[in-house]
């Protein structure tokens, strides 16, 4: 009797660990993408930004990230380095010796190896030497469901939200600026489509300085949270 109920109390346990390992699983599934805030700052640094008119990601194919930016036309040379961090505060360089450019004076650089949270930002230095740092932008890949990418940045030239959501299918998407109480400062409700849905938060240029959160739904899942800092 005392072999089989400290058999039946080891089989117990066993279950009772394995459950609790189950339950850690779908709990970090389901607040990946949304219970550290990121954080995107407003502001550029340096005067070579002025020259910058779009920085943005996308997703394609192999779940690599394509980053692309345009710059002004104009004649003065200029070196570009991709820096990426997992936070948005700490920066490093990564190898970007393949940036490649297309018509238009936009340019292109592939991140083979993308985390599910990306920081990305853009030295830029001048023929003098001179260096300027674009602002934050911060993707988010998904390797499942119906959203493949979320990305999120202050606009170049007016200082609005920017938000690029990559659907597999149709989706509603939600667009939320909080304070950081959690009250809603401006909402923007879409009707996302297949492939890049590209949308500027109408009003976020009005926003006074200080510290909001913005926080991307789509069909009623979170799937992104950023802390946003307006200069």
């Amino acid at each position: 009797m005392e072999t089989t109920f400290s058999s039946r109390m080891g089989h117990f346990c066993r279950m009772l660990i394995i459950c609790f390992i189950v339950f850690i699983s779908i709990n970090a599934k389901l607040t990946n993408h949304s219970s550290v805030p990121l954080t995107v700052k407003s502001e550029f640094t340096g005067n070579n930004v002025n020259r910058l008119v779009d920085f943005r990601g996308e997703s394609i194919k192999n779940n690599k990230v394509a980053l692309k930016w345009k710059i002004n036309n104009d004649e003065e040379s200029f070196t570009y380095t991709v820096e990426k961090s997992r936070d948005g505060e700490s920066f490093t360089a990564v190898q970007t010796s393949g940036i490649q450019v297309e018509k238009g004076n936009i340019f292109t650089w592939t991140d083979n190896f993308p985390k599910s949270t990306n920081c990305y930002r853009l030295k830029i230095t001048d023929s003098a030497g001179t260096v300027s740092y674009s602002k934050t932008l911060v993707v988010e890949t998904y390797k499942g469901g119906d959203v493949v990418l979320v990305g999120a940045t202050p606009q170049v030239n007016l200082n609005d939200i920017q938000v690029d959501v990559q659907l597999r299918e149709l989706a509603m998407i939600n667009l939320n600026i909080t304070n950081e109480k959690g009250d809603i400062i401006l909402q923007q409700k879409e009707k996302g489509k297949s492939g890049i849905n590209q949308y500027t938060i109408a009003g976020s240029r009005d926003l006074k300085p200080g510290d909001y959160f913005l926080k991307v739904v789509v069909n009623g899942s979170d799937r992104m949270m950023v802390h946003l800092i307006k200069s």
